[in-house]
């Protein structure tokens, strides 16, 4: 069919011949502004050729005065992928559309529909692949000069109505088309158990997390148990609990503080979310715990099978595997390139599927959930601590208690803040007796397992 290969470095240039000498020469190509692109997809058919039209389209992304990150384009790359696939499959022509019929885009429209109708994706899936595929077809007919019979979707203009980064409701009119329009009925947003913070998460309940911190300390795996309690702690998301560096462990505490702040996002060698920056706010028995780790004889030994010495000591990692490769490489690590696939926290996700959700099993525990669920889990234990230290129930308070938990996730808009809210306000869970959270998750890892 097709198959993705990534190129841990591609180099972007022009072949120029000269008459005399016959000589082929590589020149910069005035089309790009970089030269070389690391980890890029590329779009390979059954008989090893590689597909013109997926593969320019894919390269064009380069072009844009903001680059898209690797995995932002092999999540294109992937897209276009299942497309071909499908086309191939159905003996489908795509730069053909003789009939109404047969136009490739609502054909391939009504497929994700099926897959849709049957649970087999989900709602966001299939917008984001009709979405791809109409960013391929523009390509074709903008750029490339692909003509069809008939037009591939039909366009139509609608009235956007969204919440600022300040909490304030904006509108605004945008270009749209029948084929990426998905209708979404009350019903199925009344039914969504989930808040909506960079996905559908699920806050685990006082229960739960009691289950999950026992789990982690029975399975005894210490990068893991640290890794957790950050993400449980600051409402880190993996990126970041991952990515954090020895130098932000190297402040020598006072024992009369209670809280250390590390600063992450661009600028700090620490990923966030569109690298913006936010602290992250450590409760002192935490931070210690992770520089008495570091300096473990465990520690120590991961980081000299490190294959990466880093010219400055204080870039390393805080967690390495037990082969001394991180879990999740930073955006600006100058040996991305030098890997074949980029860590990216697959190794945490397997380690929950494989080995945290089976122990919560034994343990009688029906779990599911992602590492992205511990950010909610913050996200409700903090908003449940500012309420209840907050005096009186009046809307300012509720506005600084929302503005504060802002701050502390690093949301862009307060409406994102809010749904931790309009959370509350639909489940009856039992919330933490405890006055702060922190002293809740502190005496789950000192006490007997």
């Amino acid at each position: 069919m097709v198959e993705k290969i990534l190129v841990p470095k591609i180099d972007i240039y022009s072949l120029t011949y000269s008459d005399k000498s016959l000589e082929v020469k590589k020149e910069w190509n005035e089309d790009f502004d970089i030269d070389n692109f690391l980890h890029f997809p590329l779009l390979v058919n059954s008989d090893g050729s590689l597909w013109k039209d997926g593969n320019l389209y894919l390269l064009s992304k380069l072009k844009h005065y903001k680059k898209p990150s690797p995995k932002t384009l092999d999540s294109i790359a992937t897209d276009l992928k299942a497309f071909k696939i499908f086309c191939v499959k159905q003996k489908i022509d795509y730069l053909s559309a003789h009939r109404k019929i047969t136009r490739p885009t609502y054909l391939y429209r009504s497929y994700l529909q099926e897959l849709l109708n049957t649970g087999q994706i989900s709602t966001s899936v299939l917008k984001r692949r009709i979405t791809t595929v109409v960013g391929f077809y523009k390509y074709l007919i903008n750029i490339e000069g692909v003509k069809f019979k008939f037009q591939l979707w039909e366009h139509g203009i609608s009235s956007v109505v969204y919440s600022d980064r300040f909490g304030q409701r904006q509108s605004k009119i945008v270009e749209t088309t029948d084929i990426t329009r998905i209708p979404q009925t009350k019903t199925q947003i009344l039914s969504d158990d989930a808040i909506i913070d960079g996905g559908k998460l699920h806050p685990l309940t006082k229960e739960e997390q009691i289950e999950l911190i026992n789990a982690l300390k029975e399975i005894g795996n210490t990068e893991m148990t640290l890794a957790f309690l950050i993400a449980l702690v600051t409402g880190a998301r993996i990126q970041t609990v991952f990515t954090l560096r020895l130098k932000h462990f190297y402040k020598i505490p006072n024992k009369d503080d209670k809280i250390i702040n590390i600063k992450v996002g661009a600028g700090t060698s620490c990923d966030t979310k569109y690298m913006k920056q936010h602290i992250l706010v450590f409760p002192f028995w935490l931070y210690n715990q992770i520089k008495i780790y570091l300096t473990s004889p465990r520690a120590l030994k991961r980081r000299e099978k490190a294959k990466h010495i880093f010219e400055i000591n204080d870039q390393q990692y805080v967690f390495l595997n037990n082969r001394g490769i991180p879990f999740y490489v930073g955006s600006d690590d100058l040996y991305r390139r030098l890997y074949r696939e980029v860590p990216n926290g697959n190794a945490v996700r397997q380690f929950i599927s494989k080995t945290l959700i089976k122990k919560l099993k034994n343990n009688g525990l029906h779990l599911d959930f992602s590492f992205h669920d511990l950010r909610a889990t913050f996200g409700m234990n903090l908003f449940d601590k500012l309420s209840k230290k907050s005096l009186g129930n009046d809307g300012n308070s509720l506005d600084r208690i929302l503005i504060e938990i802002k701050e502390r996730m690093g949301h862009s808009s307060l409406n994102t803040t809010e749904g931790y809210l309009n959370f509350r306000k639909r489940h009856k869970i039992k919330e933490l007796s405890q006055d702060d959270y922190e002293d809740f998750i502190w005496k789950l890892v000192h006490e007997s397992a």
